[in-house]
């Protein structure tokens, strides 16, 4: 199956397994969710799942895994400041069969050890700053290991462009919701899921595309 033909595969299964991130972000929102954001979810949910498409069969099932769970994290976040343990617990859950079951399955032992070392990073990175600082939210520390085992299977390289990258996006996004006066530089208070999971689906697909 040729590149074009395996995005366009992604984007439209992704638009599929939207129906579930969008019911997964009503049942753990504790506001009424609006349409508006229904809309987003399913456009965010086929463009990660076009990503995934490019990237290597050990990973695709744990990219299925942020298109029905991380899509809807991030979007509580956005929505409401948090990003429900009930999203996080089952996708670091998944995200460690997966990547477990790879490496029995090519008999690699490297690439597990090394998503072992990205989820101690991202997560001890956030740790560290919400012990000291209170920022990031607690929620975003529960959602760094995923992303970091993710990411640190791919190696270090990309371990460290995602958690780079999720500081320029995060600044990027914040940014954006100044202008749109979302929130304001007096509350403090803006999402980050959403950053960590666009830097982490872009960093694993560059890393595809590279490789």
């Amino acid at each position: 199956m040729n590149l074009d033909l395996r995005v366009a595969v992604g984007f439209v299964l992704g638009g599929g397994l939207a129906s579930i991130s969008v019911l997964l972000f009503r049942v753990t929102l504790k506001m009424a969710p609006k349409r508006p954001h229904n809309i987003a979810i399913v456009a965010a949910a086929a463009v990660v799942g076009a990503a995934v498409a490019v990237w290597p069969p050990s990973l695709i099932a744990a990219g299925v895994l942020l298109v029905m769970l991380g899509v809807p994290a991030a979007a509580v976040d956005v929505v409401e400041h948090r990003v429900p343990d009930r999203l996080t617990a089952p996708l670091a859950a998944g995200i460690a069969i997966t990547l477990v079951t790879a490496a029995l399955i090519t008999g690699s032992t490297t690439s597990l050890t090394m998503a072992l070392a990205g989820a101690v990073v991202w997560g001890g990175v956030l740790l560290v700053s919400f012990l000291f600082t209170g920022d990031p939210g607690p929620g975003d520390v529960k959602l760094a290991p995923s992303l970091g085992m993710l990411l640190g299977s791919l190696g270090w390289k990309w371990l460290l462009t995602g958690i780079f990258a999720s500081y320029l996006l995060a600044a990027l996004f914040a940014g954006l919701g100044l202008l749109a006066k979302r929130w304001s530089l007096r509350d403090g208070r803006m999402p980050l899921a959403p950053p960590m999971l666009a830097a982490t689906v872009l960093s694993a697909t560059i890393a595809a595309l590279s490789g």
